[in-house]
């Protein structure tokens, strides 16, 4: 699911609205790779990283044209701004790449890069259940009642000593909300849902009886190809989704039990959403957080719907955050489209428009497979380690050779 040098500080500062379209950009930076025009390659993708600002692709590909058009110092100082946010950039064993890692200015890159790879964090083991295929995305917490959502089969579970069937629904679960006479639940019938057959892909917000995992009613979202990845719901029942693939925030009305479909009362769109992930609501301050994948950070007025970036001075990667949680003014992120991936505290300042500091509180521990979501409980974030996301291809299937983890749930202290 899945910057840098001053010439893209220079480049930040150009207004949003001046920017062409993302894909003109890198449909001239290819014809200029294919070309041989590596100056010009390098200055589109520039271009194309003010509107992706955390996309370790175009970094990478950033550094490759700067080395083949001769600007190896650029392309080294590139890489460390990269080192420098405790993260690594993968460079696949080429010619270009190689003549870097020879390079004795890039040794130090190379050994700080080492340094970001290695574990950190104690590993707290919360719960481990014996099912492996299950590809479990979703998590939620209600006092005693915590609930699991499988991606792979559909179905969800009640998790004490042992998983207890609840529901199962004809698509994948990516997030679960519980309320006292109401479980939400956003659905899709896509990626590596086992059962999606011929029949085109949906995405939908159920509403379900907690007791019976019932259906009591479904929210389609409007025009345009939708995945669901998280959801917020409020106290007056409004609920809040995250659509990537049409990049929207779509605020669904609480339709009760009425079994009956619902278009979306309205969006907010952003010419800035890129890929839409994970949702945390502070209902309080009448803001509701965003993540994106490429785009970074975003806070939404909910009265006003006005989107506003959350400003980032200490350049800290605020990219490919997954699952994200709103804790005592702070932000806790899921960093899976990293590496090395982390589960990061961010502190904010109090109009929740500024990241003050990113602090790591977990990365690259052994027992992961690719951490997705999780939920706050009391003062410990628990989160589901081992989503198996890494053992399917992009058509859903299990990748050859393969092995599959059980579903491990673990935590990290947030006090």
């Amino acid at each position: 699911m899945k910057f840098i040098a001053a010439i893209v500080i220079i480049a930040l500062s150009v207004p949003a609205a001046s920017a062409r379209p993302y894909d003109e950009i890198m449909e001239d930076a290819r014809a200029a790779f294919e070309a041989d025009d590596f100056k010009t390659a390098a200055e589109r993708l520039d271009e194309a990283q003010i509107a992706r600002p955390y996309s370790l692709f175009l970094t990478r590909n950033r550094v490759l044209a700067r080395i083949l058009d001769g600007r190896m110092g650029e392309a080294i100082a590139l890489a460390r701004e990269i080192a420098d946010r405790g993260l690594i950039l993968e460079t696949p064993p080429n010619e270009a790449f190689d003549r870097m890692r020879a390079e004795p200015a890039y040794a130090t890159v190379d050994a700080q890069m080492s340094e970001n790879a290695k574990p950190k964090g104690a590993a707290q083991i919360y719960a481990d259940y014996v099912q492996p295929d299950l590809l479990p995305e979703a998590i939620s917490s209600a006092g005693k009642k915590m609930l699991i959502g499988s991606v792979r089969t559909g179905e969800i579970f009640s998790a004490g000593a042992t998983l207890a069937p609840l529901a199962r629904l004809n698509g994948g679960v990516f997030d679960i909300e519980q309320r006292t006479s109401i479980v939400f639940v956003a659905v899709n019938s896509q990626l590596a849902f086992e059962r999606r057959g011929d029949a085109p892909p949906f995405a939908m917000v159920a509403e379900l009886d907690p007791q019976t995992g019932s259906e009591i009613a479904r929210h389609a979202p409007g025009p345009g190809p939708s995945l669901i990845g998280d959801i917020e719901v409020a106290k007056d029942g409004r609920i809040f989704a995250s659509d990537s693939l049409t990049p929207r925030i779509i605020i669904f009305d609480h339709a009760g039990p009425t079994k009956i479909s619902r278009m979306a009362g309205r969006e907010l769109t952003d010419p800035r959403f890129v890929n839409l992930q994970g949702l945390a609501l502070d209902e309080k301050r009448g803001r509701l957080f965003v993540a994106d994948y490429l785009a970074g950070l975003f806070v939404i007025d909910i009265a006003t719907g006005k989107v506003e970036p959350i400003a980032n001075p200490t350049r800290a990667h605020l990219g490919g955050v997954d699952g994200l949680y709103y804790y005592d003014g702070d932000l806790i992120g899921v960093q899976n489209g990293t590496a090395p991936q982390r589960i990061i505290r961010i502190d904010l300042d109090r109009r929740g428009t500024t990241a003050k500091s990113l602090s790591v509180l977990q990365q690259a521990l052994p027992e992961w497979r690719e951490p997705t979501h999780g939920a706050v409980i009391g003062k410990d974030f628990v989160y589901i380690a081992t989503s198996n996301w890494p053992a399917y291809d992009d058509d859903g299937n299990l990748r050859d050779g393969a092995g599959l983890e059980p579903l491990r749930l673990m935590s990290v202290d947030l006090d």
